[in-house]
């Protein structure tokens, strides 16, 4: 692939990366004016939040196969196409039931997208990751701080950024280029199992699998709900919607920090320092009063950029070539796990306050941190990415074990 081939793919698959990240974020900022419009209240958007990381979790899994047994470009291609129907159905509907739909078909494009997508970055750029996928992750960020500005559309116009974000999408899948494929071989069900039953034998992996778990939790139900949590205690829509946008933009130098503490300290400590900074500040932003809160949204929201950026190159880092497989299941147990949290939360806030069962979500990325803490703690050193092996040949033990 010539380099100009390769920055017109980066471009395709990063602008992809972008809307999908926006259109799932989308309800979030949206949610109080949605509430007005079509009568919900917030144990509904629980459910939307839910119905939509179900539906990515599931076509995860279902994009890593095809990726693997096919062709990745076919596979970014096909989920533009849902992002864009999802997207569209979302903006034109007209009751909490079609409303679902669109975000359950919006969810299966960005499932579909993610392994492919991250997959090929990683085959284009196997020098340096941590930064390569933190540049690429810029994309996600941008695309979450245009998603938290959209709040300020104003009551009556929510349905203008879901109808942008479809018509969008819909060019992305016509208008795509040549991807650098794995090889000119589809992979097949033998080699795809063998490929995760390797990836799980990975201590890289196997950490990447638990900082997704608090990622995904951070970003979907924490963040995800937080817009929503200070409206109800007082703030006003575009005043949060502001503050959470500037968090995304703030998120660029997260991802940027991500990639270069991970290169520099690896993965393991990265995540496990971070993972910790999330609970404290979370606390603080949880607890203190709604107007001191609400600006620690910012802080917030860039620590958590960092997590995405170490988990998404801790998946890469410890697999092969071909690997959307493996990366759709990371994803689908980041994805799905946040399905669960929101569920959670969803059964609870008919009688706990939303404030207080956000607090208690903060318990996911504290066992995070201590986990990793053990696990360095019991390799006697605080191990770079660089010193840990990759999946280990069947009969054969890697050397960390989590």
């Amino acid at each position: 692939m010539t380099p100009a081939a390769r920055r017109l793919a980066l471009i395709h698959v990063s602008s992809v990366y972008f809307l999908t990240a926006a259109s799932e974020a989308l309800i979030s900022p949206l949610f109080p004016l949605v509430r007005h419009d079509l009568h919900l209240d917030v144990s509904q958007q629980a459910v939307l939040l839910a119905a939509l990381t179900v539906s990515i979790a599931v076509c995860n899994v279902v994009g890593g196969v095809l990726g693997f047994r096919g062709s990745d470009g076919r596979v970014v291609r096909l989920a533009a196409l849902l992002l864009g129907a999802g997207a569209l159905i979302s903006g034109l509907a007209p009751s909490f039931a079609i409303l679902l739909l669109g975000q359950a078909i919006l969810g299966a494009g960005s499932g579909l997208f993610f392994a492919s997508g991250l997959a090929t970055v990683g085959r284009m750029y196997p020098v340096r990751r941590g930064r390569a996928v933190a540049n690429y992750g810029l994309a996600y960020s941008l695309a979450l701080a245009t998603a938290a500005f959209a709040g300020n559309v104003g009551q009556g116009h929510w349905r203008l950024p879901f109808i942008a974000a479809g018509v969008a999408a819909a060019a992305l899948a016509v208008l795509a280029p040549r991807y650098l494929e794995a090889d000119h071989q589809p992979g097949i069900p033998g080699q795809m199992m063998a490929s995760l039953r390797a990836g799980l034998r990975s201590p890289l992996y196997r950490v990447a699998l638990l900082t997704g778990v608090v990622a995904g939790t951070t970003n979907y139900v924490i963040i995800g709900l937080s817009p929503t949590m200070f409206v109800d205690r007082g703030e006003t829509l575009p005043y949060v919607a502001t503050l959470m946008g500037i968090g995304r933009l703030a998120a660029t130098v997260g991802k940027f920090s991500g990639g270069r503490l991970y290169d520099r300290f690896g993965g393991l400590l990265t995540s496990m320092v971070v993972m910790l900074t999330l609970v404290v500040v979370g606390a603080a932003m949880l607890l203190a009063p709604a107007a001191v809160g609400a600006v620690l949204v910012i802080p917030f929201v860039t620590v958590a950029a960092i997590l995405f950026t170490v988990s998404n190159t801790l998946s890469v880092s410890a697999l092969p070539s071909r690997s959307s497989f493996t990366i759709g299941v990371y994803r689908a147990v980041l994805v799905g796990s946040s399905a669960v949290v929101s569920a959670g939360v969803g059964a609870l806030v008919h009688t706990v306050s939303l404030q207080h069962v956000i607090v208690l979500t903060l318990a996911v990325p504290l066992a995070g941190g201590v986990a990793v803490a053990m696990t360095l703690r019991r390799t006697g050193r605080l191990a770079a990415s660089s010193d840990l092996l990759p999946a280990a040949p069947a009969g054969e033990t890697a050397s960390l074990s989590l």
